[in-house]
């Protein structure tokens, strides 16, 4: 068993295309090494007006949004979603993320190690 409270994990640069997305930041809270064999939980801080760039990739997503407003575009439709709601991201959309609210947004992500 692993318990771990997020802020006491050293948070680290995320990395998009060989470059660091400036002000936003991951947490490993359950990964490889804690035994996981299946997916990821991942935790993201995203500052004000950060933007995580529009990519995609063959796993899904499946995201919880734990404080803030994010703008999320996925195969070009565009939403708002506030903390409080969950949302999926199927494989292969194209996807993006952008803060859009007054404070830091935080999400946990969780994603598949079996890559389809």
């Amino acid at each position: 068993m692993k318990v771990v409270k997020p802020l006491d994990l050293p948070p680290e640069p995320v990395e998009f295309n060989g470059a660091i997305i400036p002000g936003v930041t991951i947490r490993w809270l359950i990964k490889k090494d804690d035994g996981a064999r299946n997916f990821a939980m991942r935790y993201f801080e995203i500052s004000k007006n950060a933007v995580i760039p529009e990519h995609k990739h063959p796993w899904e997503h499946e995201i919880f949004i734990l404080q803030g407003k994010v703008k999320v575009t996925v195969n070009g439709d565009e939403k708002i979603v506030e903390g409080g709601s969950a949302l999926y991201i199927e494989p292969d959309a194209p996807h993006a993320y952008e803060n859009v609210g007054d404070q830091t947004l935080v999400m946990l992500c969780l994603i598949p190690y079996t890559k389809v």
